[in-house]
């Protein structure tokens, strides 16, 4: 899943898999901690590279 911060402006990704490792933490910036804003999710797409992975 593919994210962008609203408060420092990080993207970032999660994997699926992490949801239940992460909880309630899953979607949040792993910078500031702000919940992410939700851009995409499926395939990877051609500026994954952009994307920091969370793990």
């Amino acid at each position: 899943m593919y994210y962008n911060c609203p408060q420092c402006g990080r993207k970032f990704k999660y994997a699926l898999d992490l949801m239940v490792e992460f909880g309630d933490d899953f979607g949040k910036c792993p910078d500031c901690g702000t919940m992410g804003t939700y851009e995409y999710d499926g395939p990877r797409r051609k500026d994954d590279n952009d994307y920091f992975e969370v793990e």
